[in-house]
């Protein structure tokens, strides 16, 4: 039962919306600060973990420009994060023991995520228990940053057969445990153009 290291985990970063409330557009590749709003979070999810997989639906060989496999889902159902972890599962993208992920419109997630799910697993080992999963939670668990065993990516995809598509249902039946973040503003979403033009 070893402690969760940088070298071992893979960033995931959740790129293959819909964007309905953007208008439809491909909200990765939107401008944020004169920069693609993906950058903003490679640049915090990069220092965290050993590589980074993007999921993507469209514009593939844009955001394979970044250098990092991009992975879309196996149907055009845009079935969203539970979806892009089962592809991620099935293409066999993820070479570490862990998998930490976050969405491409949450740019300002702090920067030191991983260690708190580190000592988060460290405290749950010294009480006798070992999760899979680990999930953020301010006044509501925010189920898109989580710090998952890349063991349980193939069980998303059995659970979407089912026709089950939360991700809190699926983080129920992994027995994943909530990490309380006290500085929950930093999980924002940018959902509208218009919240992105503010945050800039």
């Amino acid at each position: 039962m070893a402690v969760i290291a940088r070298d071992n985990v893979t960033g995931l970063i959740y790129a293959g919306g819909r964007a309905t409330r953007m208008g439809g557009v491909d909200k990765g590749l939107e401008l944020f600060r004169g920069r693609p709003l993906i950058e903003a979070v490679i640049d915090r999810l990069k220092p965290q973990c050993a590589s980074i997989v993007i999921s993507a639906n469209r514009n593939l060989e844009r955001y394979a420009a970044w250098g990092y496999p991009v992975v879309r889902d196996l149907d055009d159902a845009f079935a969203g994060p539970l979806a892009a972890l089962a592809a991620a599962g099935a293409q066999s993208v993820v070479m570490t023991e862990w998998v930490l992920t976050a969405p491409c419109d949450a740019p300002f997630f702090p920067k030191d995520l991983m260690e708190r799910f580190r000592r988060a697993q460290e405290r749950s080992l010294q009480e006798g228990r070992d999760p899979d999963a680990f999930i953020a939670k301010g006044e509501r668990p925010q189920n898109a940053f989580a710090c998952l065993r890349s063991k349980c990516l193939l069980s998303a995809g059995s659970f979407l057969a089912l026709g089950r598509r939360r991700l809190g249902w699926w983080y129920s039946e992994l027995h994943a445990e909530t990490v309380q973040m006290p500085d929950e503003s930093a999980f924002a979403n940018l959902n509208t153009l218009d919240e992105l033009k503010a945050a800039e």
